[in-house]
């Protein structure tokens, strides 16, 4: 058996082309639907592998194949890789949002990934804490991460949307925004953000999501899954929780949260979807 096969254990996965998946299981729990938009075999096997090692068991993935920039509602548009990218979003909103109260419950959670995420491990969160650690004596969990993003949806069950991962965040002032996990070593904030790299939805806020975007879209001209979503936020003053916001990581990059795009190993889409 390859190593491919050693792992599929771990976290079974759906490969489907655009279309509506067949998929009956419900989600209250573990293990989660999840939906990684790709492009190429190369960047969903490198995904696969970050959300398996470091989330075994925890998601059932469902691969989503990013809209051809051959498709009619980009042909001859300067930005095909973004719409290509914000065009694939929106077929995703949809599926969840559509899906049955069998398959799905409207307060059951989904996880979307695009596919240039990297993940912040337990021994990553155990090094850049390494002084908290040794201060207050006590083991860092191996699971902290699975921790982190339960605790994370519990918070933000009333809003239907979680930012796993952050570019460049504006957060909220007032301290009292800010919630602290059990063990006080992580932070759940409320903000504005960019990169629709990693989030977490509800049956029923993936189902009314591009509805809510589309207006702003509409004031703006704003294109990007990413910058829609901002000005969803800023202008309707809409302020998700962001899991992991203490942690920035890579250094100096920008990125706060479990989830940062790997620009090192796989462009953004932004850079160029290859």
């Amino acid at each position: 058996m390859n190593k491919w096969g050693k792992r599929s254990h771990r976290c079974r996965l759906m490969i489907i082309k655009n279309g509506n998946s067949s998929y009956i299981q419900r989600h209250h729990g573990q293990p989660y639907l999840a939906y990684v938009i790709t492009s190429t075999h190369r960047r969903f096997n490198s995904t696969y592998k970050q959300l398996t090692n470091a989330l075994p068991r925890f998601f059932n993935i469902i691969r989503r194949q990013s809209v051809s920039h051959n498709d009619s509602r980009i042909m001859g548009h300067a930005q095909v890789n973004v719409l290509s990218l914000i065009l694939t979003h929106i077929s995703v909103w949809d599926e969840i949002g559509s899906k049955s109260e069998n398959e799905l419950g409207e307060n059951d959670w989904v996880f979307v990934f695009e596919d240039d995420i990297g993940v912040v491990t337990a021994p990553l969160v155990k090094f850049i804490y390494k002084r908290i650690h040794a201060r207050r004596r006590y083991a860092i969990p191996t699971n902290i991460v699975a921790k982190t993003i339960e605790e994370g949806l519990k918070l933000a069950k009333n809003d239907g949307i979680l930012y796993l991962g952050t570019c460049g965040p504006v957060f909220m002032d007032n301290d009292t925004n800010i919630q602290n996990s059990r063990n006080r070593l992580i932070q759940f904030r409320r903000g504005v953000y960019f990169c629709t790299h990693a989030i977490a939805y509800t049956k029923w806020r993936a189902r009314r999501f591009w509805s809510d975007l589309a207006t702003y879209r509409l004031f703006h001209r704003e294109v990007g899954s990413d910058t829609i979503a901002r000005e969803w936020q800023r202008l309707s003053k809409t302020y998700p929780f962001s899991a992991a916001t203490n942690i920035h990581w890579p250094p100096e990059t920008g990125h706060y949260g479990l989830f940062f795009q790997d620009r090192g190993n796989l462009p953004s889409i932004i850079q160029g979807w290859t």
